[in-house]
Formats: structure tokens, sequence, C-alpha cells
């Protein structure tokens, strides 16, 4: 596995996020590349991808290089009676299937921590919108809560054992399948062809939810209505909005909203996240938690390397004069010039200007 440095293209795109988040109080955070293995082998379904790069550290313990931003973060922030708004940018390490081998991932993201309201729920999907329009004014920020179909799920009773399943089918929009399992499970044609209209509805925030209001949903899956109506309410003005019910997190971590953002040229999503107060509470933290990462290593795809010279003047010379040449680099250097110093030219070696040092003085 080869390791990277983060490229002028993230620097830039990170320069731009982090002059958003701390501008709305979040402070920079910064965790250890390592941490114990057993923190992410009881987490390993949160975890994106499947396998985890592991080694045996000095003291004997199973260490991992980490796959994931979230569990470390949760993992080493102490309990406070203020939330704890932090940003980040680091690299995970993993493989998302076995054929790709492993990969360094770049990521930058927020999590806001704490005794969590309705604001800061708000907030943390205005700032995931307002980071994506740092990328492209063309952005789509996709929110659903998944109290939705769950609760409508349960509040028609259909069976538990079913629900899985039926959810699994709903985030493929595979209608076919869910109506026919739900049929030979005995569900009403009304609960079927509801559950229908949810997994296709995909509309801006505010037409989505009054669409929503005039289907029979349920106590659950209308109290998750209407949070979401009042952040419709709060987010009102904030273009490229979504609700499409078929997007899905693993419950046992998420609850209440999660969200996908994407950007033109870039066929996945470059920004995930929601509400994990399911995680909080499985590694015992007594707090609420939201949050999001961008991917930055999908930009290089859209953002190309800027064009940047080695050099802004290569000095040329035949070695006759050192102390000479030695005064001559640093008047170039005096005046705020980089300069390469070579008896030939390096092959594909970019510059401003070639001089050539001859007879104690610089020249074109």
């Amino acid at each position: 596995m080869a390791f990277t440095q983060f490229s002028s293209v993230s620097d830039g795109v990170f320069a731009s996020l982090r002059n958003l988040w701390e501008r709305r109080g979040y402070t920079r955070y910064r965790v250890s590349r390592f941490e114990e293995y057993d923190l992410y082998a009881k987490n390993r379904t949160f975890i994106t991808g499947s396998s985890i790069l592991t080694f045996t550290d000095t003291d004997g313990r199973l260490m991992a290089l980490k796959p994931d931003v979230t569990l470390s973060v949760i993992k080493n922030t102490a309990p406070s009676p203020a939330l704890r708004k932090l940003y980040y940018r680091e690299s995970v390490y993993r493989a998302s299937d076995p054929s790709s081998g492993f990969a360094e991932i770049q990521q930058a993201g927020l999590e806001c921590i704490g005794d969590l309201g309705l604001f800061d729920v708000c907030e943390v999907i205005s700032l995931a919108a307002r980071s994506l329009a740092a990328l492209s004014d063309r952005y789509i920020l996709d929110l659903t809560h998944l109290g939705l179909l769950g609760g409508f799920l349960e509040d028609s009773g259909v069976d538990p054992e079913l629900r899985p399943e039926l959810l699994r089918l709903a985030g493929e929009k595979n209608s076919h399948e869910a109506g026919a399992l739900m049929r030979r499970a005995g569900v009403p044609d009304g609960v079927s062809a509801v559950f229908d209209a949810m997994i296709h509805l995909r509309a801006p925030l505010e037409e989505a939810v009054a669409r929503l209001s005039a289907l029979p949903l349920g106590d659950r899956a209308a109290a998750a209505l209407s949070e979401l109506a009042r952040i419709a309410r709060a987010l009102r003005g904030t273009e490229g909005i979504y609700l499409d019910l078929s997007l899905r997190s693993d419950e046992r971590y998420y609850e209440g909203v999660v969200m996908s953002g994407y950007i033109p040229g870039v066929p996945s999503a470059v920004l995930s996240g929601g509400r994990y107060d399911g995680l909080m509470r499985r590694l015992h933290k007594s707090a609420g938690a939201m949050g999001f990462a961008l991917y930055l290593n999908l930009l290089e795809r859209l953002l190309p390397e800027p064009e940047t010279l080695d050099a802004d003047v290569l000095v040329l010379h035949d070695g006759s004069d050192p102390e000479g040449l030695l005064r001559a680099v640093g008047g170039l250097e005096a005046e705020g010039a980089r300069v390469r110093v070579d008896r030939a030219a390096p092959e594909g070696f970019r510059c401003g200007r070639i001089l050539r040092y001859e007879g104690g003085e610089l020249r074109e």
C-alpha cells in the first residue's frame, strides 16, 4: 500500500472548508493514525469496507491503521456540558473489496457531539450543504429520516422479521420485489401502495414534506415527518436539498436524519453523514452526535492538479566560479525567487526563466 501526500487540490479544498467551519465555531481535532484493533472489530459493520490493516505493537497489543475517523473521535472525546464542535482532516486506510487492495483515503469532516437540539441538527445539515456549495454550485444534498419508512412499517403492523428486507429493497427502489414480499406476507394492498409511494419519492425538501403529509403514515412516521417539517422550515431558501427515502444507513448506529452529497462529474457520493446516537450508545457515551465526511480523494478526479513550476529560475553554470555563483544566486533568493542551480537542465523541469552564469554575471 502506497502512502500519499495531500495534493494541492486537497489543500485548496480543505482551506475553503476549514474557513467555513471555523466561522461557525468548529475547532480542529487530530486523531492518532493508529487505534487498538478491538475498537473497530466491535463496530466493523459501521465501517465502509470489509478489511482492516493490523499490526502488533511493541507492547503486544493488536493495533490497526484507522479505517474510520468518527469512531476514533468518539472514543477520544471526553464528556462536556457544552457541545463539542470538531472538524478534522485525516487519512483512513481500508480496502473496499478484496480485489482492490488497501488504499489511503483522504477525508475532511466535522462532528457535533453532546445534547443536540433541532438547531444543532439544522446547523450540521446547513454546513453540509454549504461545504458542497464550496465545491460546485450544482451540488445535491439528499436527506432522509430513518424514522419514516421504519416507523411506517411498524405502525402498519408489518412482521418485524420482514422489515429489514423491505428496507433493503427500499434502498434499491425495488418496488416489484417489495410488493411481492408484502403480498406473500398478507400485508394489505393499501400499506403496500403507501410504501411504494414513499420509496419512490424524491423531491426538494419542502415539497417532499408536503407530499408525505397527504399520506396515511401512522404515529411513529408522522413524528419523524414533523421533525423533517421543522428542519425544512429552518432551511428554507437553502438550495439543493432533497428528500430521498431510499437512502439507508445501519439503524444500529444511525437514527434520525442521514444524508449523502453529490457534485457533477463525480459518479458516487462525495459526502455522507447523519445522526449516530446509536453508535454513541454502543461506545457507552451518554450524548447525541451528528456529523459528515467529505472524501477528498474523489475530488481529484474533478479538480485537476494545478500546473506548478518546479522553480522560478534555473541557473546553469560551468562550475568555474562557485564563490561568484553563490553570491549571484543569493541575490535571486533575496528577490523572492525559487532557484535551482545545475550544470544542465533536468529532463521535464518546469521553470519561469533560464539564466546562465558566465563571466561573473547572470545572463538570459
